[in-house]
């Protein structure tokens, strides 16, 4: 996820734009990951779990810590819901 890079790169020069850059690039990134691979794949009619795949599910987990902590350093207070 290379996000100690991008903070001792900002501890370096001192930019914050970095940070959102990075942060802007991780949620595209993640929004194209979370399109095309399902974290829970679900039957269509009966709607009852058919699989879950727990490798992708810790990954959004990752995601999300790194953006709290990037919104934190940022001093953004992130919506709970869309």
């Amino acid at each position: 996820l290379r996000f100690p890079e991008v903070l001792q790169k900002i501890l370096d020069d001192l930019f914050l734009h970095t940070l959102c850059d990075y942060i802007y690039e991780l949620a595209t990134t993640f929004t194209e990951f979370y399109d095309s691979c399902y974290c829970v794949e679900k039957d269509r009619q009966t709607g009852e779990v058919l699989k879950v795949n727990m490798w992708r599910l810790l990954l959004c987990k990752a995601v999300a810590a790194v953006m709290a902590k990037g919104f934190d350093i940022l001093g953004i207070k992130p919506v709970q819901r869309m």
